[in-house]
């Protein structure tokens, strides 16, 4: 049998089909005083400690700040329309367009 594989959908491939812009900001679903930065290539830049790090996926920058594992695609959040919306909703809107 063959199985095709099926890439992830990335929070760079979100970027890059225009449903999110680099330099959006991401809001913790824990504490929306707590922000990040989305990079160009999907990476979510944040200030700890007056340190600026960078995580090249959500769940990692989610986890440095809950200091669990945690899926970056539900504990960020995106302003849309004024509101905060999980980051998930990004890439359920790219899987949809991708037939996924």
């Amino acid at each position: 049998m063959n199985y095709l594989e099926q890439q992830d959908i990335t929070l760079e491939m979100v970027i890059k089909a225009g449903l999110l812009e680099a330099g959006t900001a991401v809001y913790a679903a824990s504490d929306s005083n707590i922000t990040g930065m989305l990079n160009a290539d999907g990476s979510i830049e944040l200030t700890i400690d007056g340190t600026k790090k960078v995580f090249p996926y959500p769940s990692g920058a989610a986890r440095a700040i809950r200091n669990i594992s945690v899926s970056g695609w539900v504990f960020w959040k995106v302003k849309e329309n004024g509101q905060l919306t999980d980051l998930i909703k990004c890439k359920q809107k790219l899987q949809a367009i991708n037939g996924q």
